[in-house]
């Protein structure tokens, strides 16, 4: 516990948290870009040719994004200048997670017991639903569910905790996870259920909010892109020419190590290169909770028609133009959807804040304060 000991007691001075926007706006589409490019990377590893190397770059590149988001909204959700009223915390995320995670949950069911598994009489979709992921995307709900009940709990670190405790609750659960799932995966012992499966990402949620002040220095900036960089690089080898099965799922995990490190460090740059500008992915944030939701119901159909890619040119063109093309048909129906009462709701927008407003990334300038300027609250997108 020695580097612990070097760690202050204070919580660090108050940034802006600006950058978490425009951040998220990012990290979807990455998230469509791992979805797109899933089914690609396992089936496309026998020939283990050029399509397949680019296909499980773009995925190992694009692994951070689920992780951040976990962390910003720790950030966003442990900040004690946000009160410690649990039962308005609570009430509040009810709106926001709670309804979307039960209707999606249903629509998502449908969808894949008539769609995608017609024919399957094995799938029993009340067990998936007690695995908590019952599709592809959903089980994101689910982990932030089991995050939100705790988080008045956690809050208490945040209030009453030395940065020290803080950051040795984060780097112990982050450590817990991270061996929850290289037993459960490698050794097939064990599996995350409903109520278990947002314990392995606790870590990330705590250390959003302890890393959340840290400005990097130039020299942290650069150590940061190496690590990066390097952990992007250790992912791609690691499941193409690592040990296990073909291609082995352990490194895409978001708590094995190549992807833990590619988190951390792209949470910090996003922090640095983010915090001031991009005014149009500041329009396009609160439409991205949608794009989460809806983005399956048009990426399966749609690849399903084009087919799986099997030459570079396609790969590619699923791994950054189909996404693109996935998040802008997504943003839209939700811009419309938002402004319908009662279909607000299924959008986490049922509380009272205006859902299509647009934010406002600039700082007053009429008023002078040393806390950190708001963004938008709302913790739900992945």
């Amino acid at each position: 516990m020695a580097p612990l000991d070097r760690i202050g007691s204070e919580n660090l001075p108050p940034t802006s948290t600006a950058w978490m926007n425009p951040a998220r706006a990012i990290a979807i589409v990455a998230v469509v870009t791992i979805h797109s490019l899933g089914t690609v990377v396992e089936e496309n590893y026998a020939g283990m040719g050029p399509d397949w190397w680019v296909a499980n770059g773009f995925d190992s590149a694009a692994r951070w994004s689920v992780p951040v988001f976990i962390m910003i909204s720790g950030a966003l959700a442990l900040d004690p200048a946000r009160g410690n009223k649990p039962r308005k915390f609570l009430s509040k995320r009810v709106w926001r997670i709670g309804i979307p995670l039960v209707f999606w949950t249903a629509v998502y069911v449908v969808f894949r017991r008539f769609y995608l598994l017609p024919t399957d009489d094995g799938w029993n979709p009340g067990i998936a639903i007690l695995t908590g992921s019952p599709f592809v995307q959903l089980y994101f709900l689910y982990v932030l569910a089991g995050l939100t009940l705790l988080t008045p709990f956690f809050r208490l670190l945040s209030v009453h905790g030395s940065r020290r405790l803080q950051w040795g609750t984060g780097l112990i659960f982050l450590g817990i996870g991270m061996l929850d799932q290289w037993v459960s995966i490698v050794f097939d012992v064990g599996e995350a259920n409903i109520a278990t499966r947002f314990l392995p990402m606790a870590g990330f949620y705590i250390l959003g909010w302890v890393l959340r002040d840290v400005v990097l220095s130039p020299r942290g900036v650069v150590l940061a892109w190496l690590a990066l960089a390097g952990a992007i690089a250790m992912t791609i080898v690691w499941a193409g020419l690592g040990p296990g099965e073909k291609p082995w799922i352990f490194p895409y995990e978001y708590l094995s190590p190549g992807v833990v490190i590619a988190s951390l460090a792209a949470y910090l740059l996003l922090h640095h290169h983010m915090n001031t500008g991009f005014r149009l992915l500041h329009w396009f944030y609160p439409y991205s909770f949608g794009v989460f939701l809806l983005h399956p119901l048009l990426l399966y159909p749609l690849r399903n028609e084009m087919g799986l890619p099997t030459t570079v040119p396609g790969v590619i063109l699923h791994a950054i133009v189909m996404p693109i093309v996935y998040t802008i048909i997504c943003a839209a129906i939700t811009w419309l959807a938002v402004k319908i009462p009662g279909v607000r709701a299924v959008f986490g927008e049922g509380g009272p804040r205006n859902p299509h407003a647009k934010p406002n990334p600039r700082v007053p300038r009429a008023r002078k304060s040393t806390s950190a300027p708001k963004t938008d609250t709302d913790t739900t997108s992945a």
